[in-house]
């Protein structure tokens, strides 16, 4: 009889257990989905220890998770109930399990899902949210800039969301231009469309694949959604794109340059100058269809009897109406060494038309350069002897009319009485005796200042660096004339082809190093005054 009422008691025990500890309890809120949709998963349990979710993440990405506790008291007792909610997107498509779950010393039933492929074509099944890809060729050359459309299309309210874009191996991608946001109707429903550009550049020829994208996000939950984080969780995928990538044509020109079109033009210099004057020129490359990275560099050849300067290129990049459109512009300042006539050759560009798939030749005119004698700075009517030669021949020949004796008698005087005036002037100013204590101190801290900075830039490699802290101490002259150095002429060179050129910038740092570490040597000339003859600027100003 004891034995009897011991096991009495343990039944009476497992039954008020039971009822006390319910086992916990799984549902999805849907089994059937597309693939890139979300499903929520839904525990309901009495016990405090959290379900253990990474047994899920094997099958599917989680993407948001949020709980809930409720307390119930009734006829004395107190009950505690939490509802975990987690929002699941399966990786692949079939028919998934979502084992059991263990919450706490228990375990929930397993369920199952199915994930069906995600149909072309949203648009016209009315769906929610759904995204377009669009891509200007689908077949394009290797290296040819190729626009890549993006577009989100919503027809309900989204509280937030990342759309994700698509994954290449084997080209450079990136976002260009700015977000399109308008509305359109579509199967007769009206949606909200956000429009993203991207432009990429094949870097082989082949099979090019990209990824479909995707877009997660939160809309706001119904009275039948489960909550995860206040909202329900939305999801849409695109469509993934395969490119023929065609390589290069063996009668292309070399550099390898694919683009729509391509306008080339320079503005029009003074045909008059003089030797050791700047003549400015201005080329301009307006191009469709490339990256403003694959634009050739603009560049007028040196000939014998002239040099040229090229200053730091302009480049803009805009996309308008779908179409990547690049514009590149370069001052050049063409200084001649020689009088007479010097011609500059015409400057072109090979490229290749990919709407008409053949080669091209862009080119702009040479043109002609008449060069005079350099200017004499020298001359001055404060010179008495160069003031009588500079007057006509009349005025230096003897005067036969005796009646007009006295004017050249009253000009000499007047011409005097100027020259003594200036010289006072002069010697007042102390324009004689030397600069200003002030400015030489100052010209001698510029000085100062432009070889910190040139230290400091050849310490840092920065060839920019350098040019400009060699501008300084130029202050506006030309540094072979200021150099007193072969080897810093010589670097200063090369410096100069790895800016502007195609010259080493490995070689052009070493060259700068070695001809630059012990200072800068300036002629005895340059380094005590600039000069009462003004060297020919650096660049034009």
């Amino acid at each position: 009889m004891n034995g009897l009422q011991k096991m009495v008691g343990v039944l009476l025990l497992l039954i008020f257990s039971a009822e006390i500890s319910a086992a916990p309890r799984a549902w999805l809120d849907r089994n059937q989905i597309n693939q890139g949709d979300t499903v929520t998963l839904n525990i309901e349990s009495d016990n405090k220890d959290a379900p253990d979710f990474t047994v899920l993440q094997a099958d599917f990405a989680l993407t948001g998770q949020s709980s809930q506790t409720q307390t119930t008291i009734s006829n004395g007792s107190v009950s505690t109930r939490t509802l975990w909610a987690v929002a699941l997107e399966p990786r692949k498509t079939g028919v998934l399990s979502i084992p059991a779950i263990r919450v706490g010393n228990e375990s929930t039933a397993p369920l199952a899902l199915t994930v069906s492929s995600a149909p072309v074509g949203l648009q016209a099944q009315g769906q929610d949210v759904f995204l377009e890809v669009q891509v200007d060729s689908k077949a394009p050359y290797v290296g040819e800039a190729v626009i890549y459309t993006l577009r989100l299309n919503y027809a309900i309210t989204l509280l937030d969301g990342d759309l994700d874009t698509p994954q290449i191996d084997g080209a450079d991608f990136r976002r260009i231009g700015d977000d399109a946001s308008y509305q359109r109707m579509i199967a007769g429903r009206r949606y909200q469309t956000l429009e993203r550009h991207f432009v990429m550049s094949p870097e082989r020829s082949g099979e090019l694949i990209l990824s479909a994208p995707r877009f997660r996000g939160r809309t706001l939950a119904g009275l039948r959604d489960s909550i995860v984080g206040g909202a329900r969780a939305i999801s849409a995928m695109g469509e993934s794109l395969t490119l023929d990538v065609r390589p290069q044509p063996a009668q292309a020109a070399t550099p390898w340059f694919p683009a729509h079109s391509l306008k080339m033009e320079r503005s029009q210099p003074d045909a008059d100058t003089h030797v050791g004057e700047p003549v400015s020129v201005e080329l301009r490359m307006q191009v469709e269809g490339a990256l403003v990275t694959q634009v050739p560099e603009l560049s007028i050849s040196e000939v014998p009897g002239l040099r040229v300067f090229p200053d730091v290129a302009k480049v803009s990049e805009r996309l308008i109406d779908g179409v990547l459109h690049a514009e590149v512009s370069r001052r050049f300042a063409l200084v001649a060494s020689r009088a007479g006539t010097i011609q500059v050759p015409a400057m072109q560009v090979g490229w290749w038309n990919t709407v008409e798939n053949k080669p091209e030749l862009a080119k702009v005119a040479g043109f002609t350069l008449q060069v005079a004698a350099a200017i004499d700075s020298q001359s001055s009517l404060a010179d008495s002897t160069n003031a009588v030669a500079a007057l006509p021949p009349t005025l230096r020949e003897p005067v036969a009319d005796a009646s007009q004796l006295w004017r050249w008698q009253l000009f000499s005087a007047m011409l005097l009485l100027l020259w003594l005036a200036t010289l006072a002037l002069a010697l007042r100013r102390g324009a004689l005796r030397g600069p200003p204590r002030k400015i030489v101190d100052a010209a001698r801290t510029s000085g100062e200042d432009g070889e910190r900075a040139l230290r400091r830039a050849l310490a840092n490699d920065d060839l920019a660096g350098v040019d400009s802290a060699l501008r300084r101490i130029a202050d506006g002259q030309l540094l072979d004339a200021l150099l007193d150095d072969p080897a810093q002429r010589e670097a200063v060179a090369m410096l100069h082809a790895a800016l502007w050129g195609q010259g080493d910038r490995a070689a052009a740092r070493a060259a700068l190093r070695n001809a630059f570490a012990g200072g800068v040597r300036l002629r005895a000339a340059a380094a005590e005054s600039q000069g009462d003859e003004p060297l020919p600027p650096l660049y034009p100003r």
